[in-house]
């Protein structure tokens, strides 16, 4: 059985949404990192950064 030391650590991101969220301008990455839960998936980070541009 596998232990955890931190159970508030974010979960591993799906590599493709990491690079795709690193690639976004600053300002959508701020929304991004304001929700409450982050996008772990490569299609919820296109719909968050989608959403976030139409707030600007």
């Amino acid at each position: 059985m596998e232990t955890y030391t931190d159970q508030y650590a974010p979960l591993p991101m799906d590599p493709r949404a990491e690079a795709y969220f690193r690639s976004l301008p600053g300002h959508i990455q701020a929304q991004i990192n304001n929700r409450k839960h982050r996008p772990a998936t490569y299609e919820e980070m296109v719909k968050a950064a989608e959403e976030a541009e139409h707030i600007y």
